[in-house]
């Protein structure tokens, strides 16, 4: 019998925004392993994040992400994480939070504690369980085609 958080993040990922995205090829589904959930996010050099989504208590509950090697089975290392010229990737990209096991991001689970004063100063990235999974990926894929995004070869270049 299937819980109904992963119910719950079933049902979005089978809206028409979600597969909106994916048919724009912006984002795609990897897997699904409950709680866990992959999803790869495309960045304006064509290169793929993939982010590995904690979803347990979903939508209810915000998820957490971080960039993950699925080959691997691990977080990305660190040096293979998108880059910045100085602007939000490297805010949200952090290698020092969390071990990189979330992103720091108003909509990310692990992020927002803490963080009170993000209701009012971004209220467009606080988790909306209306948008779901969406939120958090569109947030993601608007910084890797920002002209703030670096690939990570070029920035060790």
């Amino acid at each position: 019998m299937t819980a109904p958080d992963e119910r719950a993040f079933q049902t979005d990922v089978a809206k028409a925004a979600f597969r909106l995205g994916e048919r724009e090829g912006r984002w795609r589904l990897v897997n699904i392993t409950w709680p866990y959930a992959l999803i790869g996010v495309t960045a304006n050099d064509g290169r793929e994040y993939i982010l590995r989504f904690n979803a347990e208590g979903y939508p209810q509950s915000p998820p957490t992400a971080g960039p993950w090697d699925v080959e691997r089975n691990t977080i990305l290392a660190f040096e293979s994480w998108p880059q910045s010229r100085g602007g939000r990737v490297a805010s949200v990209f952090r290698t020092n939070w969390k071990a990189g096991s979330a992103l720091y991001l108003p909509c990310d689970r692990e992020s927002i504690r803490g963080h009170d004063n993000w209701v009012n100063e971004m209220p467009s990235k606080i988790w909306d369980t209306a948008k779901g999974i969406v939120l958090y990926v569109e947030l993601v894929h608007e910084l890797l085609n920002s002209a703030d995004y670096v690939p990570p070869l070029l920035a060790a270049a």
